[in-house]
């Protein structure tokens, strides 16, 4: 364990860390020293993957299983991770929408799965963050829009960002700073980490036009939550970062 980096003595809970940008959200923080706890939806196979890849590497990781929209289970996980760890310092919740049909054929089961269940997850984290967050802590959300093109999932993305954002008043008496980090997604991507045959920098993040032409790879996004996780970032809070999202018209 790097007993010396940047968040040495810290403990960080990654949702969705099995796989995909949570997973390489929690590879990074484990290289800056930080435990890192792998909640996962009852996929123990591929959280044990990302915990031997982190220990692997003298990181601390182990992993939880929740259904973040289930309180009782979330509020279950937490009670472990404080039992465990001692203290729980960041919330770094990943998550995407996911509503790919367009706004006059968009059905209330599509909502409700695609917007309605990701908001009610957050919402958990952030009640449970309120009243168990260290103080001096960090909150950031990462959120993709898996359909870049289509109005309602980039609504939807930005409506989980704003409600990140604007929550920040909550937290700020203990100093806790929260913040919320947004990227496009190709439609369909889902960056498998797991692939062990794709190179590090290979892009996974991309809006659907950008200012530099070129996709955000996910070593960015994770660069950008790495920074705002640390001490340097301690008078950045109430923030809606969107990463390789800079568009012409914007």
């Amino acid at each position: 364990m790097n007993a010396s980096g940047p968040l040495a003595g810290k403990t960080a809970l990654i949702t969705g860390a099995d796989a995909g940008i949570g997973r390489a959200i929690a590879c990074t923080l484990a290289r800056q020293g930080a435990q890192v706890v792998i909640q996962h939806p009852h996929s123990p196979e591929s959280a044990a993957d990302v915990v031997k890849e982190i220990t692997a590497a003298d990181g601390s990781a182990l992993a939880l299983a929740a259904d973040l929209g289930d309180s009782a289970e979330y509020d279950e996980l937490i009670q472990v991770l404080l039992e465990d760890c001692g203290h729980w310092d960041l919330l770094v919740h990943t998550g995407s929408t996911a509503l790919t049909t367009p706004l006059r054929e968009l059905s209330a089961e599509e909502f409700e799965l695609g917007f309605a269940a990701p908001a009610k997850a957050l919402l958990n984290g952030m009640r449970l963050a309120a009243t168990h967050l260290a103080g001096d802590g960090r909150i950031i959300t990462v959120a993709a829009a898996t359909a870049p093109g289509n109005a309602v999932d980039n609504a939807a993305t930005g409506a989980l960002a704003e409600f990140t954002r604007l929550l920040a008043t909550d937290f700020a008496a203990r100093r806790i700073t929260v913040n919320a980090v947004t990227s496009a997604a190709h439609a369909g991507a889902r960056a498998e980490s797991d692939d062990q045959d794709k190179s590090e920098h290979e892009p996974s993040y991309a809006p659907e036009s950008s200012v530099l032409d070129r996709l955000a790879a996910a070593t960015e996004i994770t660069d950008v939550v790495a920074l705002l996780a640390s001490e340097d970032a301690a008078a950045v809070t109430a923030q809606h970062i969107r990463v390789g999202a800079g568009t012409s018209g914007s």
